[in-house]
């Protein structure tokens, strides 16, 4: 990666669950959505799946200057991995949202490796504080899991040319 060239968020975490043993003994599917209130009609427009990992394909920003003097820009990532339960059936949905855990945490895990790689381009990763909230017994029918939210901090190239200005 280089100052003019962002990281695929999406290709990354495509691959991560393709790779990913549970993800793929579980039968996980990898989709987008653009922003959650989008995210129920994708649910509803799978329905042959039962488990997914979603990635939000916008992505919050800012622009900021590290201390050394360079500008980077910040942006964050949310992936939600849920699951579908038998509807009012609480056993089943503690028991999906455990799976939906465990598939959280070896996505983190992973993130941990490749940002202390520094051999990839993954070293923007920003994996010191990964936020994470649980998704409400209510808030999708028949559905349970968790979202993340990962920033990454990319070094951007903000060299002012006067030949671009009148």
């Amino acid at each position: 990666m280089n100052a003019k060239e962002l990281f695929d968020a999406e290709e990354y975490f495509r691959c991560m669950v393709s790779r990913n043993i549970l993800a793929q003994e579980k039968a996980f599917f990898f989709c987008t959505c653009s922003g959650p209130q989008n995210l129920e009609g994708c649910l509803d427009g799978l329905q042959q799946e039962n488990a997914f990992v979603c990635m939000d394909d916008t992505s919050d920003g800012a622009l900021f200057q590290g201390k050394s003097g360079g500008w980077y820009k910040k942006r964050t990532f949310t992936v939600f991995i849920l699951h579908r339960h038998e509807f009012n059936n609480m056993d089943d949905r503690r028991e999906k949202l455990s799976l939906c855990r465990r598939l959280f945490h070896q996505m983190v895990s992973k993130m941990i490796v490749d940002a202390d790689d520094l051999s990839n381009e993954l070293v923007y990763l920003q994996t010191s504080s990964v936020m994470s909230r649980e998704i409400g017994r209510y808030a999708l029918s028949g559905c349970t899991g968790l979202y993340f939210m990962v920033d990454v901090n990319e070094p951007l190239d903000l060299v002012y040319t006067p030949e671009e200005w009148n």
